[in-house]
């Protein structure tokens, strides 16, 4: 594997410091911390994926035309397999299990 150019590290930098703060900002970046960034987005995808099949909030109207709704919406979003997007909610418990792992990386 390739050196790590400066600008890469003050990416990862950036992409870290909107889970962990601005103290991100001063970790030291290793290849260690892109393979974990990896796993992230690993985990995040398994988590989008369950997601997909939460319903959505209830309007007030027709509970049965609510509830098929559902679940054609859920088929949609369960085979749709946008990959460039993600749940903010899923990318923050991600993030959160794994801060000390990012932390630790730093050696």
């Amino acid at each position: 594997m390739e050196p790590i150019s400066e600008e890469e590290k003050q990416e990862l930098r950036a992409i870290l410091s909107s889970f962990y703060g601005n103290g991100a900002f001063s970790w030291r970046i290793t290849k260690r911390s892109f393979e974990l960034f990896g796993e992230l987005i690993s985990k995040t995808r398994q988590c989008d994926s369950a997601m997909n099949w939460v319903p959505r909030s209830f309007f007030v109207g027709n509970v049965l035309n609510w509830a098929k709704k559902q679940v054609r919406q859920t088929i949609v979003r369960h085979f749709r397999k946008d990959e460039n997007k993600h749940y903010l909610l899923c990318m923050r418990g991600a993030a959160l299990a794994m801060k000390t792992r990012f932390f630790m990386a730093q050696n």
